[in-house]
């Protein structure tokens, strides 16, 4: 049976001339087909890895400009992993599912993350601020896309890019709900303090960080410094935005001033403060660390209300959310 151009969008992912453009140009690395009208059907018109003709990069150009141009959905993972190097084209693009758009995002910051990480030059920080404000117009644009990322949170073990991006959902979260109404250059601000929070965690020996057991005194002692070390860093980077350097810089505060490193009571956290408290403290009791064992996301929320050194408010907001069964208990 013939199908039509928009039925076919099940299966098959139509390339725009922007995505186009991110793949290699001679040797694509997907299948592509082209809708042939006269007979309402897909044609394949390249096979991939192999290595095109100029007649054929013509006539491909030709279908992309007259949208008939088509994937396989089959090859998501390759498309993704493609549009990730240049996460922008999600923006310009409607034809990408939900799903996938969660996946490219997901993708392209946890990679620029990485290489900030393993080298926190300035040089890499650009992409990363560059790809987190994808992440930000895309969610702004429609605040109930974010909840399309927290069921995607990572569970499974701690290290601090997974870490560091569920930190950041979960805190995105935190304020735009806590907000009647939000303002974008202080979500900006706020999710990109929230994103490098733990950055100083760079300048930290990775057998401290990435511990499984219980750490010694030394080593805590060690691992506190890496707050100060994130201060470093941001100025580094040339991060001056107050809402960002309070969202990175008190995550480990607490309201009655037993936190670190500058002992500040509730009426000194700022609100991106008590975000990145929050955020950060659930992110941390939903993977197994330092010898504690994870906690399931609605017990997380709960233990976070009974922390009286916590901000009530925000940790009230979270435990409705998984209690009313918002989000799944995971």
């Amino acid at each position: 049976m013939k199908k039509s151009k928009e039925s076919i969008t099940e299966e098959y992912y139509p390339i725009s001339m922007e995505i186009l453009q991110s793949f290699p140009k001679f040797r694509p690395k997907v299948d592509l087909f082209v809708f042939k009208e006269d007979i309402a059907q897909l044609y394949p018109i390249a096979q991939k890895d192999c290595r095109l003709t100029d007649a054929q990069l013509e006539e491909i150009h030709e279908a992309c400009k007259n949208g008939v141009l088509f994937v396989s959905r089959s090859d998501q993972h390759i498309y993704v992993d493609l549009i990730a190097k240049q996460a922008e084209l999600i923006l310009f693009n409607s034809h990408l599912l939900e799903s996938e758009i969660v996946q490219i995002l997901y993708q392209a910051l946890t990679m620029r993350l990485e290489h900030l990480i393993e080298q926190p030059l300035p040089v890499y920080y650009e992409p990363f601020f560059h790809d987190l404000m994808v992440f930000t117009e895309y969610i702004w644009t429609d605040k109930k896309r974010l909840n399309a990322f927290i069921p995607k949170i990572e569970l499974a073990e701690f290290n601090v890019t997974s870490h560091s991006i569920t930190t950041l959902i979960m805190g995105s979260w935190l304020y735009l709900n806590s907000e009647k109404d939000p303002v974008r250059k202080e979500f900006d601000q706020i999710a990109l303090g929230l994103l490098i929070h733990d950055i100083g965690l760079s300048k930290i020996p990775a057998h401290i960080v990435n511990k499984s057991s219980a750490l010694n005194k030394e080593e805590n002692e060690k691992y506190l410094t890496h707050v100060r070390q994130t201060a470093i860093l941001l100025n580094k980077f040339g991060i001056t935005q107050t809402s960002a350097l309070q969202a990175a810089l008190e995550h480990h505060e607490r309201i009655d001033g037993s936190g670190y490193p500058q002992h500040l009571t509730v009426d000194r956290i700022s609100k991106a403060g008590c975000i990145g408290i929050v955020a950060n403290e659930f992110a941390n009791l939903i993977v197994p660390k330092h010898g504690r064992q994870r906690v399931t996301t609605l017990e997380a929320a709960r233990l976070l209300v009974k922390d009286s050194s916590l901000p009530i408010v925000f940790t009230g907001m979270l435990l409705k959310a998984y209690a009313d069964r918002h989000y799944p208990d995971k």
